[in-house]
Formats: C-alpha cells, structure tokens, sequence
C-alpha cells in the first residue's frame, strides 16, 4: 500500500526457485531471473537487455541504500560488544530508515491531495 504496486523484481540468482518465478508470473512482474528452457529467438535479446538493466538497477539502489543508512543512521558507528547487541543496532537503524522514507511519501502524498483539492 504505501510502496505501489511491484512491476519488477531483481534479485541474486539464489531467489529464483520455481516458487518465486510462478509468484511472479501470476503478478505480471518481470524478474532479471535467467529463464529456464528455451527461449523464443525473438525475445533474447529483449530479454537480455531488460534482465541487465535490472541488475544495474538493484545494484546502484541497494548499495546507495547501505551507504545512506551507513552516513545518516549511524550504522558505520556501531560499537556493540556481542552479536545479538549488535544485530538490535542494525535492526533499529534500519527501522529507522524505513520509517523516514515512508514518513516522507506520506508527507508528499497529503501535500499533492491538499493542492488538489
């Protein structure tokens, strides 16, 4: 609800069981998995461009999101003495971060309802 609808998915090739693959064929949402099979000649090299554009995606997304929350949360800090300390410091850091942007898009949200209206 507060994301949107997912349209396309990209993850390590590790996620790409036949469970997900069905998941996400039922939901129209396109995945950077390899395909399985034969492919149809006419679709590979589409396919091999929307697969390399996912992957540059998620590469770029995911480690800016661990810089940011390394600069801005602190958790390039952490300064824990055992593990479970130290997993609580990351959990928190994280929360905390997702709570901002979701707090974020809520604000805009009211703010284009209230230009709307």
């Amino acid at each position: 609800k507060l994301f949107g609808k997912c349209t396309h998915h990209s993850a390590d090739a590790i996620y790409a069981t036949n469970t997900n693959r069905k998941y996400c064929r039922q939901n129209n949402i396109t995945t950077n998995f390899i395909p399985k099979g034969r492919q149809k000649p006419a679709l590979v090299e589409q396919s091999k461009t929307m697969r390399a554009a996912l992957n540059r995606q998620r590469g770029t997304v995911l480690e800016g999101s661990f810089g940011n929350e390394k600069n801005h949360y602190h958790l390039n800090k952490i300064k824990a003495r055992n593990q479970s300390t130290e997993t609580c410091w990351i959990f928190f850091g994280i929360l905390t971060a997702n709570a901002s942007i979701i707090s974020k898009r809520m604000q805009q949200a009211a703010q284009i309802k209230s230009t709307a209206a």
